[in-house]
């Protein structure tokens, strides 16, 4: 057994072992809360003045309402589980580590790595709502909720760059490339987020939407999770020629045009809190 194997061992039998327990713990402490009566237009006011965007409710357009939606629906859901905000933010964190073990194992198992994704990702929206049903909103729980996001963040990276390395069809060039590329478009949007806590903690309250917000570095990380889960499962169910090119060209080129999304966005990011804080700061 080599260094890997082991290290893949060690890794699996902790997640198991701390999944089982987060379940466990879970169960044995449930609360019976008790759930605002509140509806969506309800929730999207409250969102609103979370976020500290000042524009009226029926003046917002676009997207927003039905992309926020559902997490309510599904948020509700989860607030009669009796599962406590906290807990989902660090649910989200241990989907996010089993994320990395099916890129670890590779294969098929990558299409379990989506849901994972899909499922990590989802709880940033949705604690809030369970925190906003329940009446159990604190500032210690957003602390959790900005903190373990991030660790989120890095282990939705980590598992496309060590599938680089065993995929077998880069140079020790472009992997060494690659790798860079996709580690500073990850630091870069963590850098990112502490740009914005800090002209928030120099008293600057008002908040601006960027490029590379949280679900803009989801979206790339589940497209590169999509695209190359898909065809390796289509190769496997069919394994012709043609099949065989595309799931070559996935994993050639989907990861590092996602890695590269990632770093520009990031980057462009970074400049528009720059130019933010440049107005408003003295």
């Amino acid at each position: 057994m080599n260094e890997f194997e082991i290290f893949h061992l060690v890794y699996l039998i902790a997640i198991i072992a701390i999944s089982v327990l987060f379940v466990v713990h879970t169960i044995l402490t449930r609360k019976k809360f008790v759930i605002k009566d509140i509806n969506f237009e309800e929730y999207f006011r409250y969102w609103l003045i979370h976020h500290q965007v000042k524009t009226p409710p029926e003046e917002i357009r676009g997207p927003l309402r039905p992309y926020l939606k559902p997490f309510f629906v599904v948020g509700k859901l989860y607030a009669r589980t009796g599962i406590t905000a906290n807990k989902l933010t660090v649910l989200g964190l241990l989907w996010a580590f089993w994320t990395v073990e099916c890129w670890f194992l590779g294969g098929n198992w990558i299409l379990l790595g989506l849901l994972f994704v899909i499922l990590s990702g989802t709880t940033d929206s949705l604690d809030g709502v369970v925190a906003l049903l329940t009446n159990s909103e604190s500032k210690l729980g957003a602390w959790y909720d900005a903190v373990l996001d991030k660790f989120g963040d890095i282990l939705w990276v980590l598992g496309p760059i060590y599938f680089l390395f065993v995929a077998g069809v880069y140079d020790n060039f472009w992997l060494t490339l690659l790798t860079v590329v996709g580690l500073f478009g990850l630091l870069n949007a963590i850098i990112q987020e502490y740009c914005r806590a800090r002209y928030e903690g120099l008293g600057l309250s008002q908040n601006i939407p960027v490029i590379g917000e949280r679900i803009s570095r989801l979206a790339f990380v589940i497209v590169m999770t999509a695209c190359i889960a898909f065809s390796n499962a289509l190769t496997w169910l069919n394994p012709s020629a043609d099949f065989i090119n595309v799931n070559v060209w996935m994993i050639t080129y989907i990861i590092p045009i996602c890695f590269f999304g990632l770093l520009v966005f990031s980057i462009i990011s970074i400049l528009q809190l720059t130019r933010h804080v440049q107005k408003n700061l003295k």
